[in-house]
């Protein structure tokens, strides 16, 4: 008898994108699917900032001891006041529980367990379209998933309309999946608008949202990317929100992130909220790594330091706007029609190109060009001296031929 005597597992369409881009022996090949920032060089920068302050760390750090499985909460304040702001903070002062978790997926499912144990229904609500992930961690934790309008495909625009009526057919105790800037595949925002009107509905009607911000800074700009958030807290009682620092501050493989969830009730405290957290997450892992935390703490602390990670992350999302807007002038030009217009009205780093499964197959034999299997690209990945070439293959794509509009 042999317990471990089994089959290779079928991968998804992802993963086998992933093995044949590595496979790929082709110098030309380009990566437009992982999902992170490259530079001029087609490298993933470490922020000077971030680096000057690892120095400080190294010379300055006196234990390697652990932190508690909390993690470090003078991140967890940090980021929540970057991201939620002085008000908030104020107006809920002690009722914001939160703990450091090892990157964003664990907050997933940290969340997931979360609503299964405590929302009665069990049930959350997900944009359609999201991650694979996201839905990977749901099912995990046992919760039951529905979907509801996100993004209309034919027409290369965010269906709000349609959301809404979805939205207004969740129940009290359902929870809703919504994404912080950026971090939809589509590249579609809501607006702030939108985040207020959604807010109403999940007051109204008992639902909590679940936001997951992993793209501030990337959108317009650091407090402009979370003011639909604010909005939102502001008007919702009860919020989970998870936020990463991976694209934020560059630091994708050291693993830092958070955890919060927010209420009004006048029974609960901050201590026991960031205590339920870490119940949860004590089934998944003891302790979350601390390097990249306490890296952050040294550069927000450090007003030099935190002006030039300012000015380094602007200059990321300048970038990834003119990368959007020479990509679609290409396509444009080369298709004689301002239908990829749309890439110029989205945000951050991903748009969802209207290509088949076969087109896609198409660019990656011929080309050397890897695009998500749903056709997301990455913009913050175009080579910008093969902007046209790309351009020039995707527009004689089967599905493109004798399109005007």
């Amino acid at each position: 008898m042999r317990y471990f005597d089994i089959q290779s597992p079928a991968l998804d369409a992802t993963r086998l994108m992933f093995k044949e881009l590595e496979s790929d022996k082709r110098t030309s090949k380009i990566d437009l699917g992982i999902g992170i920032y490259r530079d001029e060089r087609g490298e993933a920068p470490v922020f000077k900032a971030v680096k000057k302050a690892e120095t400080l760390l190294l010379q300055n750090e006196v234990s390697k001891s652990y932190k508690t499985p909390a993690g470090n909460s003078e991140y967890c304040k940090k980021i929540l006041k970057l991201v939620l702001g002085k008000d908030i903070l104020n107006e809920r002062n002690n009722k914001i529980g939160a703990i450091q978790i090892p990157g964003a997926g664990s907050g997933l499912r940290i969340a997931g367990e979360l609503i299964k144990s405590k929302l009665k229904n069990n049930l959350i609500s997900i944009p359609n379209p999201t991650w694979g992930q996201q839905t990977f961690m749901f099912q995990k934790s046992g919760l039951k998933i529905t979907k509801h309008n996100y993004y209309d495909n034919t027409n290369n625009f965010l269906n709000f309309e349609d959301m809404i009526l979805d939205l207004k057919k969740l129940k009290s105790g359902d929870a809703l999946l919504l994404h912080g800037c950026c971090h939809n595949p589509t590249g579609a925002d809501l607006n702030i608008d939108q985040w207020e009107e959604v807010g109403e509905i999940c007051k109204k009607n008992g639902i909590v949202p679940f936001i997951d911000l992993v793209y501030q800074g990337l959108g317009k700009g650091i407090d402009e990317d979370v003011l639909g958030i604010r909005k939102l807290v502001k008007i919702v009682p009860e919020v989970i929100i998870t936020i990463s620092s991976s694209k934020t501050f560059g630091v994708y493989r050291d693993r830092c992130g958070l955890i919060a969830v927010i209420t009004d009730s006048n029974q609960v405290k901050s201590e026991s909220l960031a205590t339920m957290l870490s119940e949860i997450a004590r089934e998944l892992y003891f302790h979350p790594p601390d390097h990249a935390a306490e890296i952050i703490n040294i550069l927000l602390d450090d007003s030099i330091l935190k002006n030039e990670w300012l000015l380094e992350i602007s200059r990321m999302q300048k970038r990834i706007v003119s990368l959007r807007e020479k990509f679609s002038k290409s396509l444009q030009n080369k298709f004689q029609t301002d239908y990829f217009s749309f890439l110029n009205v989205q945000n951050g780093m991903f748009s969802l190109l209207p290509i088949t499964k076969e087109g896609i197959m198409t660019l990656r034999k011929e080309n050397g060009i890897y695009l998500m299997p749903d056709g997301r690209i990455n913009i913050a990945s175009l080579p910008e001296n093969k902007i046209d070439f790309i351009a020039s293959k995707i527009c004689t794509l089967k599905e493109f031929k004798n399109r005007k509009s």
